[in-house]
């Protein structure tokens, strides 16, 4: 399993990504009289950042930890374990 520290880590860096997106400063770059399949850009940004951020953390949540596993360094009870054999 993703040690906690590890985890914790990656939660804390969307922590920081998404208030470097909602940010005063950022956000006005978008705030312009444009707009994107009929939706004004700001709120096409702040929309679609939300959604990816969320998305992020789905994934940092939900992560497998089968996936990080280095066969060649795996022994056999770990074999065992995720063969279910």
């Amino acid at each position: 399993m993703i040690d906690e520290k590890s985890k914790t880590s990656r939660f804390v860096g969307l922590f920081l990504l998404g208030n470097f997106l909602f940010c005063y400063p950022v956000m006005t770059l978008f705030n312009i009289k444009a707009v994107f399949l009929g939706i004004p850009i700001f709120f096409f940004f702040m929309f679609s950042a939300w959604l990816v951020l969320i998305g992020l953390m789905i994934i940092c949540a939900e992560s497998n930890p089968k996936i990080h596993l280095d066969k060649s360094k795996s022994t056999k009870r770990q074999d065992r374990f995720l063969n279910h054999d």
